[in-house]
């Protein structure tokens, strides 16, 4: 599908506010069927041009400066600070929002002279990419950077991509699939419904939801093409609209771009986002027929999978019971570990074994359908959580955890059950129990031993590398970190800890410690804030190597 304009905020009838600069409504039910806005950033043209200079300078000079863009561009900072932007952000992820310590720059470069005349719609899979190219061109859910985590439905994680040059069709924006941030996973019959936004200017950014299926598309110009990609956090569990609307039922919105009706997961997406009552977001058909649900979980239809989902967490507390039955039948299969995968001759990972089987991977981590459902029943769900929690298969704990993460607050009576699971052996059930403690966000402290623990003492049994240099021990002090983030402790209380997290030699941990350290909390004292100020000038970059001086 292509995109001549029409559904950018600019043409939207009803556009951002350039003071205030939250979403409406409308945007943001966009944004829950769709997981796409385009956004017109609002920065001034001199502010693009620079960062153009200043890339192009990079790409051909020195090297791909990864999550050391800021430093190394300081300008971007107009860009995530530009009101449309912050406002966004504040819409569909709180207004404390979190920037992630990740980001990167993909460039896209021209096609060799004899491919430029190659006729593309948008939904191709796989098409070519010019030489030196970082995008990837395949259809593709990003996981998490740089070991999984779980896929949400609702909105904990998102994405800004900027792009600092005009970007028409024949230079390849990045493209998506709407609606493929609620799927397990992708499928061929997904590609044709790809959507290619047109007439990017300098200074558009694209708003997509974490999960959502993208791409990059061949750059069939002279021209290098530059998008940068921001990934933002979450830190609160929503307790009103965060965007600049009414408090309202959901409704669909006037116009949308997936091909699938999921009105029962975006309704209680809605209600989540603004703080209502998981126990009576949806309204259920008097009669159901609850193993026909049962059975539909987990399949490969995704309007099918996605509507039992919703439905069996809307009936309550009578499948409640049905669903712990069907959880419970995937236990003793050990998937706790992942499946294997192999790359195909387009730059695919494809899964060796049973493609929609669900099972931890280290590239992201769909649950079984069965967690979600249970998660999303809120309240009522918690107590039969507790006790399948104390089931010794970890699979079943990973997931049982996971729900109670989605519940949030009400779940916090679950923390001492969660704590005893910090000493698993397992890395898998360790970083998804961080996670749900995290998700809770109330009675922290409940678990703060545990995590001191985690984040202070060695574990020799985690330090293989899995991917990308990163140990399950890297990646478990990042979710303890983000954990106590958006947990309810003083920071007073843990700020010897955050201080300690600075030394960290992995990047990650060190840049939630100083967001936890610089952040004010209900004005608290804060000691630590020079602490934090110091370290960050130790660890400013040097500009003066960009003109290609050595400085000795």
């Amino acid at each position: 599908m292509r995109d001549d304009g029409a559904y950018s905020n600019r043409n939207m009838g009803n556009s951002v506010n350039r003071i205030g600069m939250k979403l409406n409504d409308e945007q943001i039910r966009r944004f829950i069927c769709d997981g796409v806005l385009v956004l017109d950033s609002g920065v001034a043209p001199a502010i693009h041009e620079a960062i153009y200079e200043k890339i192009q300078w990079n790409n051909t000079r020195e090297f791909n400066m990864g999550n050391n863009v800021l430093p190394r561009v300081p300008e971007l900072q107009h860009i995530l600070d530009a009101p449309v932007i912050h406002g966004a952000m504040q819409s569909v992820l709180g207004d404390d929002y979190i920037l992630h310590p990740h980001r990167f720059m993909h460039a896209s470069e021209p096609l060799a002279i004899e491919d430029c005349d190659l006729l593309l719609k948008g939904d191709e899979h796989g098409t070519p990419m010019g030489e030196g190219s970082s995008g990837a061109s395949v259809w593709h859910q990003d996981g998490q950077c740089p070991l999984a985590r779980a896929r949400y439905h609702v909105p904990r994680i998102a994405m800004v991509l900027y792009f600092p040059q005009d970007t028409p069709f024949e230079r390849g924006p990045t493209r998506v699939i709407p609606g493929t941030q609620l799927q397990a996973g992708l499928y061929e019959e997904d590609y044709p419904f790809a959507f290619v936004p047109g007439a990017i200017k300098a200074g558009t950014c694209l708003l997509i939801a974490f999960d959502i299926a993208h791409a990059a598309l061949s750059n069939r110009t002279d021209v290098s093409r530059y998008m940068f990609k921001f990934v933002f956090l979450r830190s609160r569990n929503p307790i009103a609209p965060s965007w600049a609307g009414s408090d309202v039922d959901w409704q669909p919105p006037s116009q949308r771009l997936g091909r699938f009706e999921h009105d029962r997961a975006w309704s209680y997406i809605w209600n989540w986002m603004r703080g209502a009552s998981t126990d009576s977001t949806i309204d259920p058909d008097p009669v159901q027929d609850i193993p026909t649900l049962i059975a539909s979980l987990n399949e490969h239809d995704q309007a099918t999978r996605l509507d039992a989902i919703y439905t069996l967490a809307a009936i309550g507390i009578d499948a409640i019971q049905p669903l712990c039955t069907s959880l419970l039948s995937h236990a003793g299969l050990q998937r706790e570990f992942g499946l294997r995968y192999h790359e195909d001759e387009k730059g695919s990972f494809i899964p060796d074994g049973d493609p929609y089987e669900r099972r931890w991977s280290e590239i992201a981590i769909a649950m079984q359908d069965e967690a979600y459902a249970l998660g999303a029943m809120g309240e009522i769900a918690v107590q039969p959580l507790v006790e399948l929690l104390k089931h010794d298969d970890a699979w079943i704990q990973i997931n049982v955890a996971f729900s109670l993460g989605e519940i949030g607050a009400p779940a916090s009576i679950a923390m001492p059950q969660l704590t005893q699971l910090l000493d698993h052996k397992r890395h898998q059930v360790v970083r998804t129990t961080l996670d749900a403690i995290g998700c809770i966000g109330t009675d922290t402290g409940v678990a703060l031993g545990a995590i001191r623990k985690l984040v202070t003492v060695d574990n020799s049994y985690w330090h293989k590398t899995i991917t990308r240099g990163w140990t399950s021990e890297d990646q478990i002090r990042f979710n303890a970190l983000y954990a106590l983030l958006n947990g309810d402790i003083p920071i007073a209380e843990i700020e010897d800890l955050l201080m300690t997290c600075l030394e960290d030699s992995n990047g990650y941990v060190p840049a939630l410690a100083l967001e936890a350290l610089t952040r004010q909390r209900d004005g608290e004292e804060r000691p630590g804030l020079q602490r934090a100020l110091s370290f960050l000038k130790a660890h400013r970059f040097d500009d003066s190597l960009a003109e290609g001086q050595r400085v000795f």
